[in-house]
């Protein structure tokens, strides 16, 4: 019996680990190419790219936001495909690219909150009760926003003209 309880133990194990294997090597990467000395993405990213996996499912990270702001799927939506949200975001994420190939300064937490409640304020389609809980949450996550950020990684293809 305990025989059988230590293999089940291990296989257990070899599982979870597999799982966090899995998990943790699903990353987004900034692509970067260098245009005549200018350091220019690739690719558009949005907030879709940031919650999801390589095959458009969801990821703790959206499961959690919806939690801790307290919404439901269509008013997460609203906010994944807010165009204003979309453009901080790669405001943000140039910002990270400048931080992490040219060595620039990293956008303040001050600055990155003036920038999600100036798009949150100018989308129409968010409501007043979903612009107020995203700009309490924000104000209050900001940091581990920015390093969440700040911590993507980026690529530079030199050999792209």
């Amino acid at each position: 019996m305990k025989k059988t309880a230590t293999i089940a133990g291990l296989v257990f194990s070899m599982l979870l680990i597999l799982l966090l294997v899995i998990r943790t090597t699903y990353s987004l990467i900034i692509n970067v190419i260098d245009r005549d000395g200018n350091s220019e993405m690739i690719d558009e990213i949005t907030i879709r790219d940031l919650i999801t996996d390589d095959n458009g499912m969801y990821i703790s990270e959206y499961y959690d936001a919806i939690r801790e702001l307290g919404i439901n799927d269509d008013e997460a939506n609203v906010l994944i495909e807010s165009i204003p949200l979309n453009s901080a975001l790669n405001i943000l994420l140039k910002s990270v690219v400048d931080y992490r190939l040219n060595g620039r300064n990293k956008m303040t937490g001050s600055e990155i909150y003036n920038l999600i409640v100036e798009a949150v304020n100018n989308d129409q389609t968010i409501d007043n009760e979903l612009r107020n809980k995203v700009i309490d949450k924000t104000r209050k996550y900001i940091q581990d926003v920015a390093d969440y950020l700040y911590d993507i990684k980026t690529s530079k293809d030199i050999n792209v003209q």
